[in-house]
């Protein structure tokens, strides 16, 4: 049997939960990833893995994408398509499919978008508002279109199968729960050599490492971040954001304000091939994921939490999402934005290491038992043996 998996995006971090998906899949089935290109070329993080198969269609022009997204439908061939994001660019085109040839149509929902879309037009000015109306309505198939978000959203129940990657889209959109998955085999620990990666990476081994991984983002807590380390005045620990963006305005904002407030305690880093991930994870002390609570962030899960804990890393979140189930009894959660109470915890894992190592060694073999891919495997295969059935009986 062949998958088809359909992603809004093959050149964003909208890519990231296609690629999980077709992982893990691959293990079982044939797996192709199809999607367009509104960018330059493949996502980078991916873009080295030769094992995915993918097929695109480049994005030009204004008005040209309509009908150079529909080319896409022709180039869907399996037996079953998985759509990634209720948008028009994966699941619209899925759903055309579906209508025209009686393939099956799954689709997973990783984040609230809707949610995002609020949060991104809560601050303009209504003539900012009425633009944005206008260009949304005009360029319909762009990923932040409130009408894409929004006419996409209603249409989710033609799905045949829903999956979602938390309880609070769960609630929402229905569906079974497939988690943010890592390969704990490649995510281990007991593979990498501390004085080899600091030698690598021309770390100050006499400081302590504070990690944020992942694409920076209004909703995830940054510039709070930066003021509980400046409140640490701490010479010995340093901030590493690993993910900035070259193009990206609020990269450059973030990257401006951390230099401006730390100074020599803070290194910025690139977006990075996922085969390295494990080794900036490896040199950390402490992974911070310091959401802020809003409508962008509430039907999000961070993957990269996923990534600390398979890296026995000490892990503090803040109370937003599923982190309090994911990281209870592994992991430290404070309440969101507040510098001041994630300064103090900070320092409280820096002053007591073996409490910190043995909370990160919970994380380890919690990540392996509830969210590796062997466990996540598990349940889609039950998914996909479910709706065939459901299928068969049907016709």
């Amino acid at each position: 049997m062949k998958i088809t998996i359909l992603t809004p995006d093959l050149s964003s971090n909208s890519l990231g939960r296609a690629y999980l998906l077709a992982k893990i899949l691959q293990r079982h089935y044939k797996v192709e990833i199809i999607g367009p290109i509104f960018g330059e070329g493949i996502w980078k993080p991916v873009a080295y893995d030769k094992t995915i198969k993918y097929k695109s269609i480049k994005i030009s022009g204004n008005f040209r994408p309509y009908w150079q997204i529909i080319k896409l439908i022709k180039q869907i061939d399996g037996d079953i398509i998985y759509a990634s994001k209720p948008l028009f660019s994966s699941f619209g085109i899925g759903l055309i499919k579906k209508l025209s040839s009686k393939k099956p149509l799954m689709l997973d929902i990783d984040d609230w978008e809707m949610g995002a879309i609020r949060e991104n037009y809560r601050g303009l000015s209504f003539a900012q508002y009425l633009k944005y109306i206008v260009k949304s309505t005009l360029y319909f198939y762009g990923l932040t279109s409130i009408w894409n978000n929004l006419i996409n959203e209603k249409l989710v129940s033609l799905a045949d199968v829903i999956t979602v990657s938390n309880h609070f889209l769960g609630k929402i959109f229905g569906g079974e729960i497939i988690w943010h998955a890592r390969d704990t085999d490649h995510f281990n620990p007991n593979k990498y050599d501390k004085n080899l990666l600091i030698e690598k990476y021309k770390v100050d081994g006499s400081r302590k490492i504070i990690l944020f991984l992942g694409t920076p983002r209004i909703h995830k807590g940054l510039e709070y971040l930066i003021n509980a380390v400046k409140i640490l005045q701490n010479d010995e620990s340093i901030l590493y954001i690993v993910g900035l963006e070259e193009n990206d305005g609020y990269s450059k904002k973030i990257e401006n304000i951390a230099k401006e407030m730390l100074g020599n305690r803070f290194r910025g880093f690139g977006l990075q091939p996922f085969e390295l991930i494990p080794e900036y994870l490896y040199l950390a002390d402490i992974v911070v994921i310091p959401q802020s609570k809003n409508s962008a962030s509430v039907g999000q899960i961070p993957a990269k939490v996923f990534d600390a804990m398979a890296m026995a890393k000490p892990i503090i979140a803040t109370k937003v999402s599923d982190l309090p189930e994911i990281l209870n009894g592994c992991g430290w959660i404070v309440e969101p934005d507040k510098p001041e109470e994630l300064a103090n915890t900070i320092r409280y894992i820096f002053d007591n290491p073996e409490e910190a190592e043995r909370m990160g060694l919970k994380a380890r073999q919690k990540c392996i038992e509830k969210y590796s891919f062997n466990t996540i495997e598990e349940n889609l295969l039950k998914i996909l043996k479910n709706m065939n059935k459901k299928l068969k009986n049907l016709h």
